[in-house]
């Protein structure tokens, strides 16, 4: 597969960019979750987008792998989950300009949003925020409010632990105990050989696990999305796994329930992870929402 790398540039931040996929074809940038960097949407992810005549662009958001990481210390992500008031660098809509910085790089006017879990509130404040650049949007296993963003009941309370207040500070026992964390929110169809292969990448690309605070505190202090989302005009598709114990499918009814026409897609055996089974399911529904925003009356000014 033929991909093609940059930095984007924005108010000092760089922001490590891939394109893969034919120039001629609508572009598809993908937004990775809380902690997770451009190898979460691995080549064989992203050759499912190119089969559907995507151009698709892949990042690492600010504060992981190869883009700009914040200095000085960082607040324990338990604590900042306790914490009424939270203390950010930076916000969501700072990684949401990040994203058009990318876009500018690339001379590209407009592209479909697509995020998984931080990353589907970094979409949702980009068409919030510019809904001129955004052709549709897709959010996936995310939450219109940062107090929806983690469930409280009981069965959740394992899967909670396991992956958002582990201590990521030992190199040696980083990935390991990420696996952990994916096994225990993943659903289902958890593919450890698969999840170890990304967690491996990510870890050699880049040891930063401070970035997974810096990214919590971003979407904590940003606030609630409900009156931004129930403005939008753009073709909006919200999917959750029915299965997913981090981020409750409220949240994902929710978001669907705040955007004027959005359609709602429910999977019943998906965690809080795309996972292989699901590739063809979703890929296809995204598909259908770009020709959708081809012909849509709905306006983006």
């Amino acid at each position: 597969m033929n991909i093609k790398a940059g930095t984007a540039y924005n108010a000092g931040t760089n922001i490590y960019y891939e394109v893969l996929g034919k120039p001629a074809h609508e572009t598809l940038v993908l937004i990775s979750g809380l902690g997770s960097q451009l190898v979460y949407w691995t080549d064989e992810l992203c050759q499912v987008f190119v089969d559907r005549n995507f151009q698709v662009v892949r990042f690492d958001n600010r504060d992981v792998g190869l883009s700009s990481k914040t200095s000085g210390p960082a607040q324990p992500v338990s604590e900042i989950l306790r914490s009424k008031e939270v203390d950010a660098p930076y916000s969501l809509s700072d990684m949401a300009e990040d994203t058009i910085g990318i876009l500018d790089a690339l001379e590209i006017e407009t592209a479909h949003m697509m995020g998984v879990s931080l990353g589907g509130m970094i979409a949702q404040t980009l068409a919030i925020e510019f809904p001129q650049r955004v052709r549709s949007l897709v959010s996936i296993m995310s939450a219109p409010r940062p107090r929806m963003t983690v469930s409280n009941d009981e069965l959740s309370a394992e899967a909670v632990s396991k992956s958002l207040t582990l201590d990521l500070n030992n190199p040696e026992t980083y990935v390991d105990l990420q696996v952990e964390g994916y096994r225990a929110t993943s659903g289902p169809h958890f593919d450890e050989a698969y999840i170890r292969q990304i967690l491996q990448r990510s870890f050699n690309r880049c040891y930063h696990p401070s970035g997974w605070s810096f990214q919590m505190a971003a979407a904590r202090a940003s606030g609630d999305r409900i009156s931004g989302l129930s403005r939008l005009t753009l073709p909006s598709l919200i999917i959750h796994g029915a299965a997913d114990p981090l981020i409750p499918v409220s949240s994902g009814q929710a978001t669907a329930a705040a955007i004027p026409n959005a359609r709602l897609m429910i999977i019943e055996d998906m965690g809080h992870c795309l996972l292989a089974p699901h590739w063809t399911l979703v890929a296809d529904a995204v598909a259908e929402l770009a020709r959708y925003a081809r012909h849509s009356p709905l306006s983006t000014t």
